[in-house]
């Protein structure tokens, strides 16, 4: 079915090639006599009706609003050739926002590809040749069981999709316990696994600490540090780990029964014997630019977006008010 994504407030514009359809008691379909459909649905969109829309909710558990009250909800309407000026301007940002939104996708794709390539020597880099080594995780990281004795209070958490998390951000209120003394403090470029399994992340998630100087978080971790820094790259290990390449070992050593809490058992014992095979030093660095270059050529885009959506807003803000006319 060809339609436009529904809104906020659970508005969706059916095209108007779309014939025959049938729609569940549950919605109120709206027809327009000398209005345009495309600039209604803009309309629905802005904040000028959200206000109209929130008064006429009714319920608590589900909140809906009542086919018969959509009748209520006001609109400032433009003259009509204005009303497909606005639409039509409008519809532009749209088709760029969706534009790059594909493009990201595909960026994304193309950057899982050489993860999942590069990281494990299927493709090698020009100029690479020697044979790569199978390492204990123990022989490159030294775990991290520091004591909190400086009382730090920056708690955080793993997110499998966004990494270090102040704990009141990421649960909208702290739930760690009132004394840190028994917390891991863990400094900037150190990693922790997470033994929660979560969607896309079903044996864990090993993250590096990057947005933060220093942080508390819970002994569940397992937290550890390089080595040697000379031998190791930690940029080329914050890719690897993000590409899940250790599931393969922690489906070995991940006991029986652990699922059932939500949380996996997986000793540190059993963790830092995981073998991994890995290249030299060189190699490692410059697999992890390539890799960098690609998620900052995806984060451009991404601001990009960002800005056309920003723009998109402003275009709403001051043409569906009526605050400023559009020239036809």
């Amino acid at each position: 079915m060809s339609t436009v994504r529904p809104n906020l407030q659970g508005f969706s514009l059916i095209r108007s090639d779309v014939k025959n359809l049938i729609a569940s008691t549950g919605f109120a379909v709206i027809s327009t006599k000398k209005c345009s459909n495309e600039f209604l649905y803009y309309y629905l969109f802005s904040s000028a009706i959200s206000k109209q829309f929130y008064e006429l909710l009714v319920g608590s558990n589900y909140p809906a609003i009542n086919s018969s009250d959509v009748r209520k909800l006001k609109i400032f309407l433009p003259p009509l050739p204005e009303q497909k000026a606005i639409a039509q301007l409008l519809s532009t940002w749209d088709n760029g926002i969706t534009k790059t939104q594909a493009l990201i996708a595909q960026k994304e794709e193309r950057k899982k590809w050489l993860m999942q390539t590069l990281l494990t020597g299927k493709i090698r880099l020009k100029g690479f040749e020697r044979k790569w080594k199978e390492v204990r995780l123990k022989d490159l990281f030294e775990r991290v069981t520091r004591k909190n004795n400086v009382g730090n209070t920056n708690v955080v958490t793993i997110s499998a999709q966004r990494g270090f998390v102040r704990q009141t951000d990421f649960f909208s209120k702290n739930i760690a316990s009132e004394l840190l003394d028994n917390y891991f403090p863990v400094d900037k470029g150190e990693f922790c696994y997470n033994k929660s399994y979560s969607n896309g992340y079903p044996w864990g998630a090993t993250k590096r600490l990057k947005d933060f100087d220093k942080a508390v978080v819970t002994t569940l971790y397992i937290c550890f540090s390089i080595k040697d820094k000379n031998k190791t790259s930690g940029d080329f290990f914050e890719q690897f780990f993000e590409a899940n390449l250790l599931d393969k070992g922690l489906i070995k050593i991940a006991h029986e029964g652990g699922r059932a809490h939500g949380l996996l058992n997986v000793t540190p014992v059993d963790f830092f014997e995981l073998r991994i095979s890995i290249p030299n030093y060189q190699e490692q660095t410059a697999i992890a630019q390539v890799l960098k270059n690609a998620d900052d050529e995806i984060q451009l885009i991404e601001n990009k977006t960002e800005k056309l959506k920003e723009q998109k807003k402003g275009l709403m803000q001051v043409l569906l008010t009526g605050k400023k006319i559009l020239k036809i």
